[in-house]
């Protein structure tokens, strides 16, 4: 029987690594988007173009794709051969790696609606409501990729 321990450990590893470059990417849309300093630096013209926040939240994508093909890779090959707490931390750990999948995309896909709005024109499709709907998509997808990892960081001990 084969310990895959170490390998999942190298996947949790992976996965905090595009935990961060996520959250580094989210504090910035944050930070450059939605705060009173923003509005300053827009009225002045020294704000962060949206197109180039959009292009920082779609660089997370490939990154986090390759991350759940990583996990769906090392699954098919060893889940059978993995012993009963091996098993149930990668189940979490996939689980939670999907769920910040998800908040990935709805992230992109809330930025795609700021920087088509922010385009401006009469005939802009983007109005408020839209908005509103892609931010509660966005907002859900954290709360539940926060208690995934919940769960991941009270399983930890099964292969840490």
């Amino acid at each position: 029987m084969n310990d895959y321990r170490d390998q999942i450990k190298n996947l949790a590893f992976t996965v905090n690594d595009g935990l961060t470059a996520y959250i580094t990417i989210h504090d910035r849309i944050f930070i450059d988007a939605a705060t009173f300093k923003s509005v300053l630096k827009n009225i002045f013209g020294r704000a962060v173009p949206m197109s180039q926040l959009l292009q920082d939240a779609e660089r997370l994508i490939p990154i986090w794709n390759g991350i759940t093909e990583k996990i769906a890779s090392f699954g098919s090959e060893a889940y059978s051969s993995m012993d009963e707490d091996e098993r149930c931390y990668f189940n979490i750990l996939n689980r939670y790696a999907q769920a910040v999948n998800e908040t990935v995309v709805a992230l992109v896909e809330r930025q795609k609606l700021l920087n088509d709005r922010s385009k401006g024109g009469q005939n802009n499709p983007v109005n408020w409501s839209v908005y509103q709907e892609a931010e509660v998509t966005y907002q859900s997808a954290i709360q539940k990729y926060m208690a995934v990892g919940q769960e991941l960081n009270n399983a930890s001990h099964l292969v840490f």
